[in-house]
């Protein structure tokens, strides 16, 4: 499967938060990206999280959103661009107050992520791991070896016991004369 990326660019507001969150799901959805539930939940969380993150805590006007995708890799990463040069960082928070848990949310759901200034602000970006992906009719075709290894992996065919004849027993002679006539 060949990488994906895609960039959209926002207008620093709450509202496009959900937007941006949709943008994602049509993005992975249309690059034929294969997720189960907890993947899909932990990237909406941890995209969720950049995205609010970047509106509530930064200065001017936009956000550019880039997603990279390399589904052969089992990666997702996430990059969200602002114009705040101030990197976050994680703090404590009380268990009444109603924010501050965005960092240790990605932390715990990303296989890694980060925080770089650039030269227009900083760029916070997270990676996620993709489950294994099917594969494609054309790497069926292409690479027949690496089908075969990945069917095998996956115990592909299944192995039925042979089917034998029944034939009935014959006594054993270890039985006694007396329960062999029985059997």
């Amino acid at each position: 499967m060949p990488v994906h990326s895609s960039t959209t660019v926002l207008i620093r507001d709450p509202a496009s938060v959900p937007r941006a969150r949709l943008w994602v799901n049509t993005q992975i959805t249309d690059w034929g990206v294969y997720l189960d539930d907890a993947t899909r939940d932990a990237i909406a969380v941890v995209f969720t999280e950049l995205a609010t993150n970047a509106v509530r805590h930064t200065k001017g006007a936009m956000l550019i959103i880039h997603m990279y995708v390399h589904p052969r890799l089992r990666q997702l990463r996430v990059e969200v661009y602002d114009g705040s040069p101030a990197l976050p960082r994680p703090r404590l928070v009380g268990p009444d107050e109603a924010s501050g848990r965005g960092m240790f949310l990605v932390e715990q759901l990303a296989k890694s992520h980060g925080a770089e200034r650039t030269e227009c602000g900083k760029k916070v970006w997270a990676e996620l791991a993709l489950p294994e992906q099917p594969m494609t009719h054309r790497q069926f075709l292409v690479r027949p070896r690496r089908a075969a290894r990945q069917l095998a992996r996956r115990g592909w065919p299944r192995r039925r016991p042979p089917i034998r004849p029944h034939r009935p027993r014959r006594p054993s002679a270890r039985l006694s004369p007396a329960v062999a006539r029985t059997s």
